[in-house]
């Protein structure tokens, strides 16, 4: 090449997504572009023109109006312009005008054609259609390293000796089996496959701690229909299935047939900095002093799975699966420490560790319900003196206490299931808005110790209250505008102005939240049980409450914005730096800018729809 092309070739490279071409489509495109100059104030393109050129901007600036000289959009270096007149047909509708003295270089109407034909990136950049813009970025932005648990298979993990027990076999014989197998699981089966599994830890849990007969059927206590894996899914899928079901003991199976069984230890050997790995280790530990060191893996955690290049959503679920962990074994010990409960009572946890879309260490969002046996003269203090260590032990884990001071060791949030369900009728029928606030937490719960029983009952009374309340749907609505997208004219940013966010972008609150409070109101017009936001648009549309068109906006969209927001959380954390929400728009590469704004212009939109579908015309 030539200097000239050499630097032509160079710029090229800079500019998304001409540096995803092959290098001879490259090369070949630096041979053929044409360059022009305008002088500030010049006109470009004039509508009614014929157009026959993809304009990218070398230097400069140009400014696009409408027939009525209205502003539309302003573009600055490394943009293109040009190409939605290609595509239909050659004909300038809108003004093009330089602001700056500019440099433009020109690709000829053909090339263009011929790489919308030939290169799938190129294509789904220039489509006009958001949601193939958006899938496009996901598959740059997730593509990942060498993983060894990627490319292998979960066959290659498995024992092949597996124990396997008839449903008759007592269970005293069954542990005797496997402790003479040193086997930590057996698989009950029969004629027709799997029936179930037993481990050594339901041998604790259910036969001993309940004092069952041990001459009863094994078949009486296993765990029926286990979850198994096909040999031919990577070492991640088996991984990542464990950390989420919270399981150790995976079948590996091929068209129906046992083949072997994949261990969560097997796992670890392998990989010893995965969420299974941590999840057992925070089981295994016998005291409360040893948390807040297992808990500084945490970063450690999320940064190698980001660096592999999972789904958000997939990293989401391992790094929640940890943080209720925490929680969890937080209040066993302290249990222990205090003694057992005087009533019945369950810990639940709320809001992004509930929904499965926790990223890094979190504040925390909790509260305890107790039985109606509860007696505050009786009982006050034991629960009081455990939701205040519980709350001092997680916060020393690094999920800090809640600034809004929702959390069980608050008396307002610790109390008997009559009075949930009272708070409930309150903030359903009489939806002002602190109510509001208050539903869009505590509809995001999750149990994570206690009598399931308990948490189970308020679950129906929050289902029997919003069944078909339109009222109460129109108002959650309502409530989904707060936060908007960051976006003003000519889908500039809007940054924050105030503190330590200030002149940045606060990807959860402006982007994340929108979304998440789009896809409840959705999950509460469908009547699902289901809180994870994805899991939550998926509902929607198979209930026909939005179309799969729509669906695949929502998601798509909430999987783009997590995704930057886990690679930022990352890149604070090895800048020895905080993980935070806020990101500096000068951070971003041009690909990563172009789709955040088609993300947040889908969100405003579905915005829009929630607000005409459930607040105009739908209640009268």
């Amino acid at each position: 090449m030539e200097i000239e092309q050499l630097e032509i070739h160079d710029f090229l490279l800079l500019c998304h997504p001409l540096n995803q071409l092959s290098s001879d489509e490259l090369k070949e495109l630096a041979e053929n572009i044409e360059i022009t100059y305008f002088s500030r104030n010049q006109t470009v393109l004039e509508p009614g023109q014929h157009n026959e050129w993809l304009y990218l901007i070398r230097s400069g600036a140009v400014t696009r109006t409408d027939h009525n000289d209205g502003l539309v959009a302003q573009f600055g270096q490394k943009d293109f312009f040009g190409h939605r007149a290609i595509e239909r047909g050659g004909i300038i509708k809108n003004r093009v005008s330089t602001i700056e003295d500019s440099l433009f270089y020109l690709i000829p109407k053909a090339r263009y054609r011929k790489l919308m034909e030939n290169n799938q990136a190129f294509n789904q950049y220039f489509s006009q259609q958001k949601h193939e813009r958006l899938k496009s970025a996901l598959q740059l932005l997730r593509s990942p390293p060498e993983n060894s648990l990627i490319k292998s298979k979960a066959a290659d993990f498995m024992h092949q000796e597996v124990l396997t027990l008839q449903q008759q076999d007592s269970i005293a014989d069954a542990a005797l089996q496997m402790k003479n197998s040193h086997q930590t699981a057996a698989l009950v089966i029969d004629e027709t496959g799997i029936k179930g599994i037993v481990t050594d830890r339901l041998f604790c849990t259910k036969v001993v701690a309940m004092g069952l007969d041990t001459q009863q059927p094994i078949a009486s206590v296993m765990t029926p229909e286990p979850i198994s894996i096909d040999r031919r899914h990577s070492g991640l899928e088996a991984m990542l299935l464990m950390t989420r079901m919270n399981i150790r003991h995976l079948p590996v199976v091929e068209d129906g047939q046992l083949l072997g069984m994949v261990t969560a230890t097997d796992l670890m050997h392998h990989q010893s900095h995965n969420p299974i790995y941590l999840v057992n280790q925070i089981h295994k530990s016998q005291s409360l002093s040893q948390l807040p060191q297992l808990s500084q893996q945490l970063p450690v955690v999320l940064t190698k799975q980001v660096d592999a290049g999972l789904n958000a959503s997939d990293i989401a679920y391992s790094i929640s699966s940890i943080g209720r962990a925490f929680a969890s074994k937080v209040i066993e010990l302290c249990v222990r420490e205090l003694g057992p409960a005087p009533v019945p009572f369950a810990y639940m946890v709320a809001g992004s560790l509930a929904r499965n879309d926790q990223t890094a260490h979190s504040d925390q969002d909790n509260g305890l319900l107790l039985s109606d046996q509860f007696d505050a003269s009786l009982h006050g203090e034991y629960f009081a003196q455990l939701s205040e260590q519980v709350s001092e032990h997680l916060n020393r884990c690094g999920y800090v206490f809640c600034p809004g001071d929702v959390m069980a060791s608050n008396p307002k949030w610790r109390q008997p299931l009559a009075q949930w369900q009272h708070y409930f009728d309150g903030w359903i029928n009489s939806p002002e808005p602190k109510a509001l606030m208050y539903s869009s937490i505590f509809f995001d719960l999750r149990c994570v110790y206690g009598d399931q029983s308990l948490f189970d009952q308020l679950q129906q009374h929050i289902r029997e209250l919003t069944r078909n309340n339109r009222l109460f749907l129109a108002f959650m609505a309502a409530n989904a505008q707060q936060n908007k997208p960051p976006l003003g004219l000519f889908r500039r940013f809007v940054l924050e102005q105030h503190g330590a966010e200030h002149k940045t972008l606060d990807i959860k609150k402006r982007g994340i939240m929108p979304c998440t409070d789009i896809a409840r109101v959705f999950a509460l017009d469908a009547g699902t049980e289901v809180i994870n936001t994805l899991e939550r648009i998926k509902r929607a549309s198979e209930s026909g409450v939005i179309s799969n068109e729509a669906a695949v906006d929502l998601r798509d969209s909430f999987e783009l914005l997590s995704l930057i927001r886990l690679q930022h959380q990352v890149r604070n954390i090895k800048r020895g730096q905080e993980a935070n929400n806020y990101i500096n728009p000068d951070e971003l590469s041009s690909l990563e800018r172009r789709h955040l704004k088609d993300a947040f212009e889908l969100i405003r939109t579905y915005q829009d729809v929630v607000t005409q579908k459930y607040n105009q015309g739908q209640l009268g």
